[in-house]
């Protein structure tokens, strides 16, 4: 069988396990593949992303052990695992792929709030990624509601440092302070305050 033939039917399979909340099938496939069994292969060649299925399912160290078995994260993986060097080389070659949001809607910058990834997120504001980028799904939140949401004060001083407006509103109409106040956000909510002040 073919190499790469081999190697996609290993992801699916992780892929499959990790849906099907079978995480110790997921972690004796990656086992099977043998040190770098995985490398060279990337979300953009596969249909699904099996580090995103494992960050979205609560399993961090899975996802973290598929990328040490060689697999090439891409933008948004590697936000959200806080792999600043990652995130570095692509916005050296391609900065203008900083703010696209991928298939579940989220951009760079949402990832590595909800991830608390602060240096991912340094380097996106150093290139100048979009603190008031979007989400392109049904939330429509700015990431300066995704830290709002993880109530990570630092995020947020990082977001308004790099020209977060906190006046933005997400799909229900709220901006940041109402959201960090509804769901009792203590830490960002004290940052958003003394910015009104």
């Amino acid at each position: 069988m073919d190499q790469s033939v081999r190697r996609f039917k290993s992801l699916a399979g992780i892929c499959k396990a990790i849906t099907d909340g079978d995480i110790s099938k997921a972690t004796k496939i990656i086992d099977s593949e043998g040190p770098k069994g995985l490398e060279g292969i990337a979300s953009d060649r596969i249909g699904e992303s099996p580090v995103m299925l494992a960050l979205s399912t609560g399993h961090p160290r899975l996802a973290r052990r598929i990328i040490a078995a060689g697999y090439r994260p891409d933008i948004w993986e590697s936000a959200a695992l806080n792999l600043a060097g990652e995130l570095h080389s692509v916005a050296v070659s391609s900065p203008d792929r900083l703010d696209i949001c991928n298939a579940e809607g989220w951009a760079p910058m949402h990832l590595a709030c909800y991830a608390h990834a602060h240096d991912a997120l340094a380097v996106l504001c150093e290139f100048a990624s979009d603190p008031n980028v979007l989400a392109c799904n049904s939330a429509m939140e700015t990431p300066l509601h995704s830290a709002v949401r993880v109530d990570d004060a630092r995020l947020v001083e990082t977001l308004l440092a790099a020209g977060a407006d906190p006046r933005f509103t997400d799909a229900a109409g709220r901006t940041p302070m109402q959201l960090a106040i509804e769901l009792a956000s203590v830490a960002a909510c004290s940052v958003l305050a003394s910015i009104e002040d």
